[in-house]
């Protein structure tokens, strides 16, 4: 039996919120570098506000957080005055910018041994609605995953069906030999449920209880990864 297993990348092999947290740092100190002023005129809230302005105006954007950045930052630099032409190459590489810093992860323990094990019986990928790119070098998980679906690039976001789907055609496997791990009980959970695959809750140090309103539960659930390896392997009974 040919088996996928997919995996979420943020809050499932590293901890997301201290990797944007330090992106934004880096964030204030590239604009302010440039435009003196900039971190007052458009702090963070500010920022913020143009988020949920540009999602108000254009709410199909929501999957790509990356194009929602862009967009954010072209407008705090018109704010700011700067001419159209040159806020969008400014924004332009202010996003590159941010893009190197937000893969900037530590990984949870374990994180290389379970990929590895896993690596050497199963095909491995990424189902993501995050911007982060497994392939980067800073990452450093490149080797072990045949290929990414990343909702910024493909236009659909979890817990769709189609994204589960696509994983499972780009693999060539039936959707029901694939296993989704991730942290998420909607976009994981329910998502790869939904789809017809099946799913693993990383519920990590077991910190989580259930919600009723999550709908249907996953077919396992993990509180370490190492526990990772054992659970797949009963789930493929």
């Amino acid at each position: 039996m040919n088996v996928l297993i997919t995996f979420d990348l943020d809050n499932t092999l590293w901890d997301v919120a201290p990797v944007i947290m330090r992106a934004e740092y880096a964030m204030e100190s590239w604009f302010e570098e440039r435009f003196p002023g900039f971190s007052l005129q458009c702090p963070f809230l500010v920022r913020d506000e143009f988020k949920s302005k540009i999602l108000s105006e254009k709410p199909e954007m929501a999957f790509n957080l990356t194009a929602v950045r862009l967009a954010v930052y072209k407008l705090a630099l018109k704010q700011f005055g700067l001419p159209s032409e040159e806020a969008e190459s400014v924004a332009g590489a202010a996003l590159a910018h941010f893009c190197e810093w937000r893969q900037k992860v530590d990984l949870y323990p374990h994180v290389v041994d379970v990929l590895e094990a896993l690596q050497q019986d199963y095909t491995l990928a990424v189902i993501t609605n995050g911007n982060a790119d497994v392939f980067h070098p800073y990452v450093g998980l490149g080797q072990y995953f045949d290929f990414a679906v990343r909702a910024d690039q493909v236009g659909i976001a979890k817990p769709a069906v189609d994204v589960f789907s696509m994983a499972a055609k780009n693999a060539g496997v039936e959707i029901s030999e694939l296993i989704h791990v991730g942290d998420h009980p909607v976009d994981d959970v329910f998502g790869a449920s939904n789809a017809g695959a099946k799913s693993v809750w990383f519920n990590r140090h077991g910190a989580q209880r259930w919600g009723d309103d999550w709908g249907a539960r996953s077919h396992a659930e993990i509180h370490s990864l190492l526990e990772l390896p054992t659970v797949i392997r009963s789930l493929m009974l």
